[in-house]
């Protein structure tokens, strides 16, 4: 017997006033993938749930280890700028003790040359004598008085590291000779020697200005010829010229 729209009202009213029919309605009606649908969707949710607590699990570790990074990194930064303070101390240190070892070096050439001039500065003049500090700085006070020399002068020349008298080889004339001693001669050195030659020749004695030492830095060889001071290195003469200081 055919079904009629009105059987069909009769049904839905009857499923709606027995819902376990609508149960095994569906069970007829709809396949065993659209009934179990429900369920997949609950799996489905579970799983979402899951994965998004796992997520936020490892967020978290990673959040945490991002904090420890930021502190690490802020100590490491600490520690860098500590570092650097250390090693420009270190420098400074080292700069201190280079001075120290090279002025001390420094003062044992000068007392090697001093009790040893006669043997360093045979090559320039003969019959050498150190002249003293007592007779030197008498001889430039008694510049002083005649005007010759001022007192700044005096206090200048007689800073130098030593000064000689003898004969120059090439005439037997009497000189004096003014020496600056360094381990590492500079272009202070070469102008102090220079500058406390010219000062000294005011005396009237011809003056031969020396800058002596175990090496000489290539801008002061260069000022040393230009203005005729002679290199002892090494207890080896450079001379550019045969020229005194007022001479």
């Amino acid at each position: 017997m055919p079904f009629a729209v009105q059987d069909f009202r009769d049904l839905v009213q009857l499923l709606e006033e027995r819902p376990e029919w609508r149960a095994e309605m569906r069970r007829l009606v709809l396949s065993d993938e659209y009934l179990t649908l429900p369920e997949q969707l609950a799996e489905i949710r579970r799983e979402i749930a899951e994965l998004r607590r796992d997520f936020e699990r490892r967020l978290n570790r990673v959040e945490g280890r991002l904090d420890q990074l930021a502190d690490d990194v802020g100590q490491l930064k600490t520690d860098v700028g500590q570092l650097k303070t250390d090693v420009g101390q270190l420098k400074t240190d080292v700069g201190r003790l280079t001075d120290q070892v090279g002025e001390l070096k420094g003062q044992g050439l000068e007392r090697r040359y001093r009790e040893h001039a006669p043997s360093y500065f045979s090559r320039l003049i003969r019959r050498c004598r150190v002249v003293g500090s007592p007779q030197l700085n008498e001889l430039l006070e008694d510049a002083v008085d005649r005007g010759v020399l001022s007192q700044g002068d005096l206090n200048d020349v007689n800073l130098a590291d030593l000064i000689l008298r003898g004969r120059r080889l090439s005439d037997r004339l009497e000189v004096m000779v003014l020496v600056e001693i360094s381990w590492v001669i500079d272009r202070n050195d070469v102008r102090r020697a220079a500058d406390r030659a010219a000062l000294l020749a005011k005396l009237g004695t011809p003056v031969m200005p020396v800058v002596a030492g175990a090496s000489i830095t290539e801008p002061a060889a260069t000022m040393a010829r230009n203005l005729d001071v002679r290199q002892l290195l090494n207890g080896r003469v450079e001379s550019p010229t045969d020229r005194l200081a007022n001479s």
